[in-house]
């Protein structure tokens, strides 16, 4: 069963490595999908950047990092009968 520790917030997919927005507001998988939603939240003048440009000021205003999972610990979906569900937690008692 495959396990990941977090959804990307455009496509619901799973994901053990991407771009974390502001310390967990949003995860992406993909850049494309993170240069979308920083068009689509900044002001219009952000849309005449280019991407790249974009991308460099927003993560000089520390608005996101690139991360990546390894720790089990840290897997809160898993795939099942190919539908990304959150794992419950399992009380110890």
């Amino acid at each position: 069963m495959e396990k990941f520790a977090r959804k990307c917030s455009a496509t619901g997919v799973g994901m053990n490595e991407g771009y974390v927005v502001y310390d967990g507001y949003k995860y992406f998988a993909n850049k494309s999908d993170l240069v979308k939603w920083l068009r689509d939240r900044n002001v219009d003048e952000w849309n005449e950047l280019s991407d790249e440009f974009l991308l460099e000021e927003a993560y000089s205003l520390d608005e996101f990092y690139w991360t990546e999972w390894y720790d089990e610990e840290d897997h809160q979906y898993e795939m099942i009968n190919g539908v990304l569900t959150e794992i419950e937690e399992q009380d110890e008692t």
